[in-house]
């Protein structure tokens, strides 16, 4: 189950806990997101893992960051791999811009405008002037479910908690959403429909969907815990599902070209529809409300509304083809 020990939750939220410094300076800096695993956290940049501190049995954590974002040859500071005291935490959060500078230029050379803009659509729904009117929370990206191939990757978890709601923790609703960058990442071997079939299967298994479910179930009050979801909340209210809830499954189609016809012949494919009616989750598109990535239960559209939008911004033409 994704969640930290009360004692990393801890060493995280009070001022004097070992890692103290480094939740602060998340909060204060949007350009990074933390997102918790069963017994370490990422902190991201641009999409990428800036910093893994994963707890240790024997005490006090370990702090990671992959040489291989260094390929410009930053000069990086000595940093301890072991952090025991907030002067350690403090000095791997004074790296952080040699850290950044280096994965900067990684990202120069290996583009990866789908990870990043993942990251955006998280911060604006979590933590952004406008997240409080959003009613879906982004509660990790990236996901990979340990010791499976098939179906275990995630782009985004997410719950949705509608703002008339809000007063009550059961009426929150598992989100699994995919996004895709370019009319390119639509076909192939992690297109749409190959998504769609591996989502299937996994909710179709009930134990591990249920785990899923509940480590987002978790996941949604240790983040708010920590104070990193703002919104307009009732005190110690905590969100709770039951491990059978029905999950939207939700495509984020960036920059897409409206020129290309690619999409239309996707979405009238029979391979598609078939998920239209399948009873396992709900498939729903995002329309983004005048530009932007705040999510709102009215810009979720069914595939017949999304095929209409397409088709009327396609000047009333819907012929597939490439």
């Amino acid at each position: 189950m994704r969640q930290l020990s009360p004692r990393f939750l801890s060493d995280l939220k009070n001022p004097d806990g070992v890692l103290w410094p480094v939740l602060d300076r998340v909060k204060h800096d949007h350009t990074l997101m933390l997102a918790i695993r069963e017994d370490y956290i990422n902190v991201y940049y641009r999409g990428g893992n800036l910093l893994r501190i994963k707890e240790r049995r024997s005490g006090g954590y370990t702090a990671f960051f992959d040489k291989k974002y260094n390929e410009g040859r930053v000069s990086l500071p000595d940093c301890p791999t072991t952090i025991s005291s907030q002067s350690e935490a403090r000095k791997r959060v004074q790296s952080f811009p040699q850290y950044k500078e280096a994965m900067d230029l990684y990202f120069s050379a290996h583009n990866k405008p789908e990870r990043e803009f993942q990251q955006l659509v998280a911060r604006e729904n979590n933590f952004s002037t406008i997240s409080n009117e959003s009613e879906y929370f982004i509660l990790d990206i990236e996901f990979a479910e340990p010791g499976f191939k098939d179906g275990g990757r995630f782009d985004m978890l997410a719950i949705r908690w509608l703002a008339c709601e809000r007063r009550d923790g059961s009426r929150c609703w598992p989100a699994l959403i995919e996004m895709k960058y370019g009319d390119g990442a639509l076909e192939g071997s992690a297109g749409l429909i190959k998504h769609l079939c591996d989502i299937q299967s996994l909710v179709g298994d009930s134990n591990r969907y249920a785990r899923l479910v509940l480590g987002l179930q978790d996941r949604f009050n240790q983040l708010n815990d920590l104070g990193l979801l703002t919104f307009n909340r009732a005190k110690d209210l905590k969100v709770r599902f039951g491990p059978t809830a029905k999950p939207e499954v939700i495509m984020i189609l960036a920059n897409h070209n409206p020129r290309s016809t690619k999409l239309a012949a996707i979405l009238n494919s029979p391979e598609l529809c078939q998920y239209e009616t399948c009873g396992t989750f709900d498939l729903r598109f995002f329309a983004a409300s005048f530009g932007g990535y705040g999510m709102h239960q009215d810009s979720i559209l069914t595939l017949h509304e999304f095929r209409q939008l397409l088709k009327n911004r396609r000047g009333g033409t819907e012929s597939p083809g490439a």
